[in-house]
């Protein structure tokens, strides 16, 4: 499960380059589902999008980088 205060948080601590590169692997997996073979299914996209969202790092790590 995702607690949405904290990635928020997170998602506001990612600089340029984070935030488009997780927009951009975002949409690669909705445009696999959509027009993939079935082997990705829409459960397993958003099984994926939850644990890149909760991998995010801290932002206090984010810092250090």
């Amino acid at each position: 499960m995702m607690d949405l205060d904290k990635i928020r948080e997170k998602i506001i601590a990612l600089d340029e380059s984070g935030a488009k590169t997780f927009l951009m692997i975002t949409a690669a997996n909705i445009e696999i589902v959509k027009g993939g073979n079935g082997g990705f299914t829409s459960d397993m996209c958003i099984d994926e999008l939850i644990k890149m969202f909760n991998n995010i790092p801290e932002p206090d790590a984010l810092k250090e980088m």
